[in-house]
């Protein structure tokens, strides 16, 4: 029986990759975004791999719009077994008192509140066997000047993720976290910038992590190789936290 896959951000990036590592390995994907004609292309280069793909533009902010998303997965498949929530926002370097409360709020509904909502409602479809992998940052580790919410909503969905690890065990449900350093993406453009003008290496590795390596990384975490993990968080950053 073909596993089913929801990604949350899968428009680009690291969701993108890893829909397609995910396709690869048979799943039939479901991608979820608020950017439709980017979601179509990803889907494109999935059935052109012979993958199965099913586009559901969504707002990880907008509860309703996650009901709708496990349901239009529950219509057109019957089953769901895998959740990546990889859906985010890193707001722009803001010193906390000049955050504004509807900036903060944004970030912890698309960084936390609406990872916990739908992993809630995944679950509730899920088997046993199932699995919900939360994409985290190392931003979780360590503070950094400016990044007040993105920091703490990234430390608590990290142990939101170890909170729901233990909670679902006994239904036969892993949750795992996976927490990227400086991977090549859109989102994290800026931060690159910035450590190329000041002459930083990126991490002991001397180089930025590609979204294809996390998606190796989040497809093992899936399957059944990965059996005996749960409640772990998996750093991805070329050793970046250890240089903290």
């Amino acid at each position: 029986m073909t596993r089913v896959a929801v990604v949350t951000g899968a428009s680009r990036g690291i969701g993108a990759a890893t829909a397609a590592r995910l396709a690869a390995d048979g799943c039939a994907v479901v991608l979820a975004a608020r950017s439709t004609d980017d979601l179509e292309t990803v889907a494109k280069e999935i059935d052109a791999a012979n993958g199965e793909a099913m586009v559901v533009p969504t707002d990880v902010g907008d509860l309703a719009a996650l009901d709708a998303l496990v349901a239009a997965t529950l219509e057109r498949f019957g089953r769901l077994d895998v959740l990546v929530n990889n859906a985010g926002v890193l707001p722009p370097a803001t010193r906390a008192e000049q955050v504004t409360p509807e900036e903060w709020r944004r970030a912890l509904d698309l960084n936390l509140t609406g990872p916990w909502y739908l992993a809630c409602r995944a679950k509730e479809a899920m088997r046993q066997g199932g699995v919900v992998i939360n994409v985290t940052s190392t931003a979780a580790q360590y503070p950094s000047v400016g990044f007040s919410a993105y920091n703490a909503s990234k430390a608590a969905l990290t142990m939101l993720t170890k909170t729901l690890a233990l909670e679902w065990a006994g239904d036969g449900i892993r949750v795992v976290g996976v927490a990227p350093g400086r991977v090549d993406t859109v989102m994290i453009e800026s931060i690159l910038r910035w450590d190329d003008k000041q002459g930083r290496r990126p991490n002991p590795l001397g180089r930025v992590g590609q979204p294809e390596e996390v998606a190796e990384l989040i497809a093992f975490l899936a399957g059944d190789k990965a059996g005996y993990v749960t409640g772990s968080i998996i750093t991805i950053d070329g050793g970046e936290v250890l240089a903290h």
